[in-house]
């Protein structure tokens, strides 16, 4: 299980500085709009975070792999929402 939370925050976290970086204008490698981009950045970079600090500070291992699928949820949600509702000519 602590493999899998390695692993898990890695990914986050690397999705996370992309957006970032991507939100910045440092990178424009991004197919969604700045806001979806933005909201990216804040869930997988914050909840990547989290996920360390609850697995190596507070050594909540099973909250810590929740927390680290969270992101995964929350941005198929957005990107749903955000396909429902965006205009498409």
């Amino acid at each position: 299980m602590n493999f899998i939370i390695w692993i898990l925050s890695a990914i986050n976290i690397y999705f996370g500085m992309k957006n970032f970086l991507n939100v910045i204008n440092v990178l424009q490698d991004t197919k969604y709009s700045q806001s979806s981009t933005a909201v990216f950045a804040v869930l997988f970079l914050g909840m990547g975070i989290g996920g360390l600090y609850l697995f190596h500070i507070q050594h909540n291992s099973k909250l810590a792999l929740w927390l680290e699928l969270g992101p995964w949820v929350l941005a198929l949600l957005v990107l749903l929402f955000t396909m429902a509702t965006s205009k498409y000519n």
